[in-house]
């Protein structure tokens, strides 16, 4: 059917783009791992913002250890 896409900005821990626009059908969790250009991120928190349009920013921050894959 149809799914919901969310343009979502990311931004590191002091509140830096680190990529906008982005497009999820799903939104991460907290405590969730994010993987893009080829690096796992941790997700450290979701806001939402409802002003005219509904904004999503996910507070991510890199991991410096490494993830095992299954």
């Amino acid at each position: 059917m149809f799914k919901t896409k969310y343009k979502v900005t990311l931004l590191d821990s002091k509140w830096n783009a680190v990529k906008t626009n982005v497009k999820l059908t799903v939104l991460p969790r907290r405590d969730e791992y994010v993987f893009f250009d080829g690096l796992y991120y941790l997700v450290l928190n979701v806001v939402h913002t409802l002003d005219g349009q509904q904004g999503v920013f996910v507070i991510i921050d890199e991991t410096t250890h490494q993830i095992k894959k299954v």
